[in-house]
């Protein structure tokens, strides 16, 4: 019989899947050094006021620059209006004032904290998709510290992040 998982034919000739046995030891596990993660690239493609995805996206954000880790983000789709610097403060509707506050929160002036922040050694960049930028007008309205870039970014980021998380658009 092969190995895990493997098929074998029984006396007839017709296939049997085989179930490989897990070796039993008596001998103590070895003991697993879990890997330091030190760079995170997030695909984030959801804009404001879509969804709460962008807000949690900055706050993990946040956390992962407290604890040193590097943070590339690459913004496509309605996710490059989010570093729009021409974001207008507005104010909440009345009837939810007491709950929410007065003032709506402007997600870009988030993000401008944030990479202007360097907390604990550690640096967010962001990249806005070229493509997406100019179909939406907002290539010129770009926040400093916000970059427009290629697909070629992208790539960088995915290649030598430790992890990548996805954010996706929702329809």
């Amino acid at each position: 019989m092969g190995g895990s998982g493997s098929v074998a034919p029984n006396n007839e000739g017709a296939p049997v899947s085989t179930i490989a046995t897990i070796p039993t030891s008596t001998a103590p596990a070895a003991s697993v050094t879990p890997t330091r993660v030190k760079k995170v690239a997030i695909v984030l493609a959801t804009g404001s006021y879509q969804r709460e995805a962008p807000t949690t996206v900055l706050r993990l954000v946040e956390k992962l620059l407290q604890r040193g880790v590097d943070v590339n983000v690459w913004a496509f789709e309605e996710a490059v209006t989010l570093t729009n610097k021409d974001q207008i403060d507005h104010n909440e509707p009345g009837s939810l004032q007491k709950l929410l506050g007065e003032k709506h929160p402007n997600i870009g002036r988030f993000i401008d904290q944030l990479l202007r922040a360097g907390l604990h050694g550690a640096k967010l960049d962001w990249v806005s998709c070229i493509l997406c930028v100019q179909e939406r007008g907002v290539e010129k309205h770009q926040m400093g510290g916000a970059i427009i870039g290629t697909l070629g970014d992208l790539w960088k980021f995915v290649k030598a992040a430790d992890r990548v998380i996805g954010i996706p658009t929702y329809r």
